[in-house]
């Protein structure tokens, strides 16, 4: 009996789409290729421990407090030779005979990586002659950074013709460089019935849907936003605070759902999928994964507070393509909110340009990529 294919997938825990991107590659290798072995491991768990630990925290604190800091960071390292330094210093820190053991003792026929921190791992591989081993570079954001390219990589999955052209301005070989779209979660939406989830939430199917979406907007600004909009009888409005726990207390706190039969507020929840469907417009983050689910779904963005870096890379592309608007406080997300609403043809046409660049497909033709060099 022959032994079973691997696929080994990294990712690191700097935000949650690099995670989520593995997930939706791994679910499809096991919906489709059941005979596959796929192993999902976060990157971080080879550095030294004060590392693996601090960095993530590091970044969630940076990226909150002190963004403009992270900015600079994101714009010092965005060239060829601060990359090769920070490359470097990842490689420092890296537990080499941890790695190289765990490397040797699976095995993998395949490495993917969903974050450029992965990288440098993925190429000590190639330097150290541990094994042979084909790799792949998944983008998942829409703006280009020099991270994104690794000389030891063989193939990479992007999400714009742009970040090709970038990619190969780096060196990377044109015919290894695969336009797919962003690996967003394998779903059908044959299996929704917006009328029924309308019904549910006790909305009126005739009146507009929007869809905010917790992630980096504060809590007086949301507040104002939801007090300005639920005076307006035609809007009825879905709040998701997610992992925000803080957040969700606060939205409880202050009595939105007594107040409003047109506001629905929810913390946490794993079935996001079926009111991003029946929502019209979405007030959301913009992360890379976020965007390419609201493309998929001809979900039209407005977008608020962002990480600077390769968040505004991501909303610069949005914007530049007609599926997305960026507006800054209270008082202009409301407008924009009133007019998209009140302009269906404004609206259709952000709709349209979300079809035209939607690559729903991604995670499948990703995983038949590797597959086909692997078997």
């Amino acid at each position: 009996m022959m032994n079973k294919k691997r696929i080994l997938i990294f990712h690191v825990p700097l935000g949650a789409g690099h995670a989520m991107a593995a997930k939706a590659l791994a679910k499809v290798f096991e919906l489709k290729y059941p005979d596959i072995e796929v192993k999902i491991v976060d990157a971080f768990n080879f550095l030294f421990e004060a590392f693996g630990k601090r960095i993530p925290k590091g970044y969630n604190y940076v990226t909150t407090n002190i963004p403009f800091l992270y900015k600079w960071a994101y714009d010092f390292y965005n060239s060829r030779l601060t990359t090769q330094l920070l490359n470097y210093s990842n490689k420092i820190i890296l537990k080499k005979a941890h790695f190289t053991n765990f490397i040797q003792e699976y095995n993998p026929d395949f490495i993917i990586a969903t974050n450029p921190f992965c990288l440098p791992i993925i190429s000590k591989t190639k330097e150290k002659k541990i094994i042979d081993i084909p790799s792949a570079n998944v983008c998942t954001d829409f703006g280009f950074h020099s991270l994104w390219y690794d000389k030891n990589i063989n193939y990479y999955f992007v999400s714009t013709e742009e970040m090709k052209q970038n990619l190969v301005s780096h060196g990377a070989n044109p015919e290894s460089i695969k336009v797919t779209g962003v690996p967003i979660s394998f779903k059908n939406d044959k299996n929704l019935n917006k009328k029924e989830i309308i019904e549910e939430l006790g909305f009126n199917y005739s009146k507009p849907v929007l869809l905010i979406v917790g992630g980096r907007i504060k809590f007086g600004k949301l507040l104002k936003v939801i007090n300005g909009l639920a005076g307006k009888n035609k809007i009825q409005t879905i709040v998701v605070a997610g992992r925000d726990e803080i957040l969700f207390k606060k939205l409880q706190k202050a009595g939105i759902r007594r107040k409003y039969a047109s506001v629905k507020v929810f913390g946490f929840i794993d079935d996001l999928d079926k009111y991003m469907s029946v929502a019209d417009l979405i007030l959301t983050k913009a992360g890379g994964l976020t965007m390419a689910e609201c493309i998929a779904k001809n979900l039209p963005m407005l977008i608020s507070d962002i990480i600077p870096g390769q968040e505004q890379d991501n909303v610069d592309y949005a914007v530049k393509n007609g599926f997305a608007i960026r507006e800054k406080n209270a008082k202009k997300i409301i407008n924009t909110v009133l007019n998209l609403f009140s302009d269906k043809e404004k609206l259709k046409l952000m709709k349209e340009s979300c079809k035209n660049f939607a690559k729903p497909n991604a995670a499948e033709e990703i995983a038949s990529f590797i597959i086909s060099k692997i078997k």
